[in-house]
């Protein structure tokens, strides 16, 4: 008598172990006269010294970037060091079937200004910002019929966000008399941040646009900025 027992098939993975959007598509395409001049203020009254504002308190550099986390986060958008970081937008555009009216379309993530404090700001939170998947909706089979009753589209799998305090957050809160719970790891569960979040720095800084494909996550590309960053030795070390 043969055994027909079938072998179980192996669970689906809860928590990637990379992103998989990278390369995934992204992008779903008269002025009236001035009334007559009364009045005329020099071009010079309009304009800092740069020399001397430079000289005392430095230049805010700041660049265009696309930013964004990807379709498989299991959270909407991450709010990080002042920066939306949304999976979804929308963008108006002109609908010619209106009759000039609009319409809006979604766009992946959006284009944000990134300056040097922020950037730093980054450096020290992202290290200390984690993702806690709740289930593995996402990923699972139903049994016995091959069907995904898990895509992400329609079920898409939920977590969490988790920010890991420092040591110096748990006295304060302690001498403060508030709740100072320490991070406890779910190595099962818990996925840095960065393998979800993207930032692109835009080659055109002037007409700024969204890639046609979600790019690498930030835990494979790092950040890129044009110059060096103050201060971000400190921060590395």
């Amino acid at each position: 008598m043969s055994d027909t027992t079938k072998t179980p098939e192996p669970a689906a993975e809860l928590v990637p172990a990379t992103n998989p959007d990278a390369g995934r598509p992204a992008t779903p395409g008269a002025a009236n006269a001035p009334p007559p001049v009364a009045a005329h203020l020099k071009g010079a009254d309009l304009v800092p010294d740069i020399s001397r504002e430079s000289a005392q308190a430095g230049v805010l550099k700041q660049y265009r970037y696309w930013v964004g986390v990807t379709p498989s986060c299991p959270v909407e958008s991450i709010d990080l060091a002042g920066i939306n970081f949304p999976k979804l937008n929308e963008k108006i555009v002109p609908d010619p079937m209106r009759g000039g009216g609009k319409k809006r379309i979604p766009v992946a993530g959006a284009l944000v200004w990134l300056s040097e404090d922020k950037v730093r700001r980054m450096r020290e939170c992202l290290p200390r910002t984690v993702v806690r998947f709740l289930d593995s909706k996402g990923q699972r089979e139903e049994k016995g019929t091959g069907e995904n009753i898990g895509d992400n589209a329609e079920r898409p799998q939920r977590g969490h966000l988790i920010t890991i305090p420092t040591e110096a957050d748990l006295k304060d809160r302690a001498l403060k008399g508030k709740p100072a719970r320490a991070y406890a790891p779910d190595t099962q569960r818990d996925v840095p941040a960065a393998r979800f979040m993207f930032a692109q720095l835009c080659p055109d800084q002037v007409n700024s646009e969204r890639g046609e494909t979600y790019p690498e996550p930030l835990e494979v590309t790092g950040l890129d900025w044009p110059g060096t960053i103050a201060g971000l030795d400190a921060l590395l070390s």
